[in-house]
């Protein structure tokens, strides 16, 4: 039998001759994105899309036999459907694939001795998000955050552990990280995914892109100084593990196309080059063997967001909620952590209720942008400002700022609410815990986590929360809620750590972390009397 890289081989050769790429090259990109100037060679202008693209009309002026001074009109009211998710990066922004990430085509150190050496086990957790990926690498007892500094050249504390979603395509069909005259950059790579979950169509872009980071991942780790040198005299046994979004974890089609994708990437990443014929043949091989120690684990954010907890002493048994502030959706979800006997089998995790909402940080950047009629032109990879400081930068008004911004809270409150007061309320959700009186521990993650706007609209969730649980007739306490770290370890010693909790908790081993519960597996709990025990039966005295 051939092997994987013989049946690429021919798979290319064919697809080659049959022009197959070229017919998929000649079709138009399927999403909604704006490249900017500074991407392209040059850094010619983008051609602008039609004025539709603009949600907010330009006010008309007033007819009139006088021409009266013109005046600003108060802002519009609240638009309730959001448009598609459309992440935007600061002009400046180039990506660029740097020549000694080559080196990362490669499963083993560039200086392994090739006499045999013991085996490490180096596992890839990749959190894949909507607007940036993060990764991490776990290289036996030592955990390294991958830098894309050398890519993006944003080396701030923020930036510099995060990458766009964004891939460029060729007019040759070759996908990379380069600048180019004429290119076609794709992004929105991810939640097309999600939708075209039961069809047997290759996401050629979101394959390509993940095959180069994991290229430049493995490049990453071997140039590591001090780890590069424990790497040199071992055979490296690798293992990868992906995030999925909670809700969709839940469809078992979902977890077959991103562990599909995974390892079609991590085949992909030791290829010279990323044709689109080439992405197209290795889909097709989807069960070939792969030099892989398991396969792909598919595990769900949230899960991975709290693995450092659950695999401390700091675990407790019982309901908690979980609070992820994204760049495209808030997500929101409660659930309880049930610890085994022994101790040595992973957690259970029953998810109660979730809500997957778009009211990330673009969405919050859209709303003051587009509702106080400014350009909608921003940097979704920098920190959102304060009402305060996004005022005095604009130059708006402050009152109008904090109107906007008071609105898109609300939205905030509403969400966070509902998840939680559900599982209060609900028989499938969990009504008579402990948390309802000693206060529900929550854990607040994501790359909006120290966003002041989302710590002011838990702020006001809790005192929301609070009204509803005290009026409990058998309510003896203040519900609060008690805000744990997900981190642990020496992960909490790591720099812009808020932003990296899913990429570290996925270098964990996936089969050990937890098992998930689905809300559809959930019966309605129910709580019996505790039996009355006899005094003499429980002692034996007669």
């Amino acid at each position: 039998m051939k092997s994987w890289k013989d049946q690429l081989r021919d798979l290319k050769n064919g697809l080659r001759g049959s022009g197959r790429g070229k017919e998929r090259g000649d079709e138009p990109p399927k999403i909604d994105f704006d490249p900017p100037p500074a991407w392209l060679a040059g850094g010619q202008p983008t051609p602008k899309k039609p004025p539709a693209r603009n949600p907010v009309p330009k006010p008309a002026a007033p007819v009139a036999t006088v021409v009266a001074p013109a005046t600003k009109p108060p802002p519009p009211p609240a638009v309730p459907t959001p448009p598609p998710f459309k992440p935007r990066i600061d002009d400046g922004c180039v990506l660029n694939m740097p020549a000694w990430s080559d080196v990362g085509r490669s499963l083993q150190h560039p200086e392994h001795r090739s006499e045999r050496s013991a085996p490490m086990v180096v596992r890839v957790g990749v959190d894949f998000g909507t607007a940036f990926t993060k990764v991490a690498i776990r290289a036996g007892v030592d955990l390294v955050p991958v830098e894309w500094s050398a890519v993006t050249g944003d080396d701030s504390e923020t930036g510099r552990y995060v990458v766009p979603g964004f891939v460029v395509r060729a007019p040759d069909g070759e996908f990379c990280w380069r600048r180019l005259t004429e290119a076609d950059v794709r992004g929105n790579l991810k939640l097309p995914v999600i939708e075209m979950v039961g069809t047997d169509e290759c996401p050629i872009a979101t394959v390509a892109y993940l095959a180069l980071v994991i290229r430049y991942a493995r490049a990453f780790l071997y140039r590591n100084a001090e780890i590069g040198r424990k790497l040199v005299g071992r055979s490296l046994r690798w293992e990868l593990n992906i995030g999925c979004p909670t809700e969709p974890h839940e469809n078992p089609k979902v977890v077959d196309v991103f562990r599909r994708i995974a390892r079609t990437a991590w085949l992909l990443a030791a290829e010279d080059r990323l044709a689109e014929q080439d992405v197209l043949a290795a889909w097709s091989l989807a069960d070939s063997a792969i030099d892989l120690e398991a396969e792909p684990g598919v595990v769900p954010e949230f899960v991975a967001q709290i693995a450092g907890y659950l695999g401390s002493p700091q675990v407790k048994e019982g309901l908690h909620a979980l609070i992820d502030v994204g760049a495209a959706t808030l997500d929101v979800a409660t659930f309880n952590v049930v610890l085994r006997n022994d101790r040595a089998s992973p957690p259970r995790i029953p998810i109660f209720f979730s809500a997957v909402r778009p009211l990330g940080t673009h969405y919050l950047r859209h709303n003051r942008h587009s509702r106080l009629g400014l350009d909608l032109s921003w940097d979704d990879a920098a920190p959102v400002e304060s009402s305060d400081d996004f005022g005095q930068r604009s130059g708006e008004p402050l009152d109008e700022v904090v109107k906007v911004d008071k609105d898109f809270v609300e939205q905030v409150v509403r969400c966070i609410v509902g998840v939680i007061d559900g599982t209060r309320t609900s028989a499938r959700g969990d009504p008579r815990s402990a948390a309802w009186r000693e206060g529900l521990p929550i854990f607040v993650t994501g790359g909006g986590a120290n966003c002041v706007l989302y710590r002011q609209a838990i702020g006001v969730a809790q005192k929301e929360l609070s009204l509803r649980v005290d009026r409990r007739p058998d309510s003896s306490t203040h519900f609060r809620l008690i805000e744990l770290n997900p981190t642990s370890g020496n992960a909490r010693q790591i720099e812009a750590g808020d932003r990296l909790t899913v990429a570290l908790g996925l270098t964990e081993d996936a089969e050990n972390v937890a098992r998930v519960v689905p809300h559809r597996d959930i019966e309605p709990i129910t709580y019996g009397t505790q039996e009355r025990v006899d005094h003499t039966e429980l002692y034996g005295d007669r």
